[in-house]
């Protein structure tokens, strides 16, 4: 497998997979760099604690994630085969057609007009029954849940590193917090973009929420 960082990532997920990974990365982060708040004076012994639990934290999250929604696709594979399955056995079946018709929502598909993803349906349907396949985790598979485990990596460290840079507490925890907040409200921003929504107002909303969840937490301790 020939490593190549942002396009191996890019190449493997898609958009909204990767989007959704860089706030719930970001946001891990800050929860556990939130000890600060406990009045741990930015030593080289605690602020390496701090690392080390903010990076075992989001591997382990990182690797539950990627290994699940590995798995989950593969559900999702044996799932659609038996849509189309239970089709093909009776074509004539207008409940079974339509489940085949809600299984390509979601897909490229679904940019096909009517007509044609009529006759997507009519080839699937003319298909024959196929059984006993099975759906071992294959290479590309595993692409997939190594790209999000290096998500939530390098996602630590852009949190992580005014801690190290900036010896007064509070400014630390400031900037932090500050990189933190700019990262997702910047995810919702290019949400925003794809879904042709003002990319500013999302910014700005999403933005506060994160300030007033993360404040909160910080304020209580986490």
């Amino acid at each position: 497998m020939k490593f190549q960082g942002i396009p191996y990532m890019k190449n493997n997920l898609t958009l909204g997979n990767r989007l959704s990974e860089c706030f719930y990365g970001v946001m891990m982060v800050v929860m556990i760099t939130g000890l600060i708040n406990n009045g741990l004076p930015p030593t080289e012994t605690t602020l390496r604690l701090m690392l080390v639990m903010a990076l075992t934290v989001n591997i382990s999250w990182g690797i539950i994630d990627g290994v699940t929604s590995m798995y989950g696709g593969l559900v999702n594979r044996a799932d659609y085969l038996r849509i189309a399955n239970a089709f093909r056995e009776d074509p004539r079946d207008p409940e079974k057609k339509k489940l085949v018709a809600i299984s390509l929502q979601g897909t490229i598909v679904e940019n096909l007009s009517a007509e044609e993803q009529s006759k997507v349906i009519d080839m699937i349907g003319a298909g024959e029954p196929e059984h006993g396949k099975r759906y071992p985790a294959t290479r590309s598979d595993w692409n997939v849940a190594i790209a999000i485990i290096l998500i939530d990596i390098i996602l630590v460290f852009p949190v992580v590193i005014p801690y190290f840079l900036i010896g007064n507490v509070r400014w630390a925890v400031f900037a932090s917090h500050a990189i933190a907040i700019l990262l997702i409200a910047g995810t919702a921003m290019v949400w925003a973009g794809y879904l042709r929504l003002d990319r500013l107002k999302a910014g700005i909303v999403i933005g506060i929420i994160s300030f007033i969840a993360i404040y909160s937490a910080y304020s209580l301790g986490w």
